[in-house]
């Protein structure tokens, strides 16, 4: 039986495009993968990205966005699988990267 490959999710701040954290992205016919990692990065120096890596999704935070920047976003995804991660005005609900408070459970 084989291994099931690790997968990760990784957090890169003000991303700007790959090249703007290191990182050269290749699409193939089997998907896209890392290609490169430059040397002092930003993603090397994480050290949880390596090349022949495959990018297998993206979550895209709109906290930085405009409204017309995410709608045209939205617009393009076309027919691909999209998770959205959706919040009530007034939910306590961590965000990416916050864990879970005692005052928040106990509310």
């Amino acid at each position: 039986m084989e291994k099931e490959e690790e997968t990760r999710e990784i957090l890169l701040p003000n991303w700007q495009g790959s090249g703007s954290h290191g990182i050269t992205i290749d699409q193939t016919d089997d998907g896209v993968f890392v290609k490169r990692v430059q040397q002092n990065s930003p993603a090397a120096k994480m050290g949880v990205v390596k090349e022949g890596d495959q990018i297998v999704g993206a979550t895209v935070y709109f906290d930085n966005l405009q409204s017309g920047e995410v709608t045209q976003l939205l617009n393009s995804m076309g027919h691909h699988t999209v998770g959205l991660r959706l919040q009530r005005k007034g939910d306590k609900s961590p965000l990416p990267g916050q864990g879970w408070a005692h005052d928040v459970l106990a509310a």
